[in-house]
């Protein structure tokens, strides 16, 4: 039993150092945290299983003329190294009559039954479920299921619901002390709360999914901009996909700190207009209330800041030393987003006589989010007006 429990031990151990090597693999937040938990639960588990071999390594050098009971709680060295561990312990004589259990138990099962009474055997939880909600009678428990068949249970998910109606979920390791015959005289469950290491694996499934949505998504708009891009130089084909990237990436630099939840469009616009917001007086005035934006509209409105600052640089306002641009934004109606776009100081507004691909840009981000566009080109610079919904 000693070399099987120890190979658990090392199972636990192995299982921590890869969820220890995921954490450091990934860069997202949440993940790192949900690993770290998993790793913190296998140590745990690990700790738990140490203490049962060193328990029933105990137990095996003892003296086999006690027929029943092979712990005694009330022996002091045993009874202080139950309560100093940081895991829930009880013990059950062969008749699954309770003979200990520590205060991580109780505070477990949110109650603290007597000792030897034959109405709390098994288990000291008020109810019981299977993981599925199927009700678990006292009696057919997994410490009764170990005193009665002998064999242990590792590792079982359980769910203990306690006298005000709270549940937990409980991950049981349970052991059966027997003589040299084999006679069973008794078992040690050593088990923990495990609802948030649950919650935790739920929430990396759902992040897993997640990412890979939006990759997708990503993909599919690097493709877009990488389509859409074209210059006549090679040089000039490579400066307009690294600017529509770069906006990319720094919108997604903010969906990594608001854990995906998407981005706030006054940061979007300070860092798109970066440039023009230092070195003395600011060339750029950024006004709008708080309104964070999903990822698809904030991608959307990253890259049309991008290529009007970009327009604006090469032919508009910012092209010249005293020219301004001002961005500002208001809701709407049915969750609508009204961006402004207003620039003076600079060259007049000549309506172009075919498309840019600047422009192609914007249109494309603006149609695929049904939204509107409306350009006015005037002699004080360019303004111009996006619907989006938000």
């Amino acid at each position: 039993m000693l070399q099987q429990m120890s190979e658990r031990v090392r199972e636990c151990h192995a299982r921590a150092s890869d969820a220890q090597a995921k954490a450091q693999a990934t860069a997202d937040p949440a993940l790192k945290k949900s690993y770290l938990d998993l790793e913190d639960h296998w140590l745990y588990l690990a700790r738990s299983e140490m203490f049962t071999e060193s328990l029933q390594d105990f137990l095996d050098q003892r003296p086999q003329s006690i027929e029943r009971a092979t712990v005694d709680p009330k022996q002091p060295v045993v009874g202080r190294l139950f309560d100093l561990l940081p895991v829930a312990i009880y013990v059950c004589d062969p008749d699954g009559l309770i003979i200990y259990y520590n205060s991580h138990a109780a505070e477990l099962w949110g109650r603290s039954p007597r000792l030897n009474d034959p109405t709390d055997r098994f288990c000291g939880s008020y109810r019981m479920y299977h993981l599925d909600g199927g009700h678990i009678e006292h009696a057919d428990c997994p410490m009764g299921e170990v005193l009665q068949s002998g064999d242990a249970v590792q590792n079982r998910e359980i769910v203990v619901e306690r006298a005000d109606g709270s549940r937990a979920v409980a991950l049981v390791n349970i052991t059966p002390f027997k003589d040299r015959s084999g006679k069973v005289l008794g078992a040690v469950n050593c088990f923990q709360d495990v609802t948030e290491r649950k919650r935790s694996e739920r929430q990396v499934s759902t992040l897993a999914g997640e990412a890979e949505h939006r990759t997708k998504n990503i993909l599919a708009t690097v493709q877009a901009t990488v389509h859409l891009s074209k210059s006549d130089t090679v040089d000039g084909l490579k400066k307009a996909i690294d600017g529509r990237i770069g906006a990319l990436a720094k919108v997604h630099a903010l969906f990594v700190k608001s854990r995906w939840a998407g981005a706030d469009l006054s940061r979007i616009a300070k860092q798109e207009l970066a440039p023009y917001l230092r070195d003395g007086v600011p060339r750029a005035r950024i006004e709008g209330p708080h309104l964070s934006l999903p990822p698809n509209a904030a991608q959307a409105v990253a890259v049309i800041l991008h290529e009007l600052s970009t327009n604006a640089a090469k032919y508009g306002a910012l092209s010249v030393p005293n020219g301004q641009v001002e961005v500002t934004w208001s809701h709407a109606e049915h969750g609508r987003l009204i961006l402004h776009w207003t620039e003076s100081g600079g060259p007049p507004a000549n309506e172009p006589t075919h498309k840019g691909f600047g422009t192609s840009v914007i249109d494309r981000m603006v149609r695929e989010l049904r939204g509107e566009v409306h350009r006015d080109w005037r002699a004080e610079g360019l303004a111009c007006q996006v619907v989006l919904q938000a």
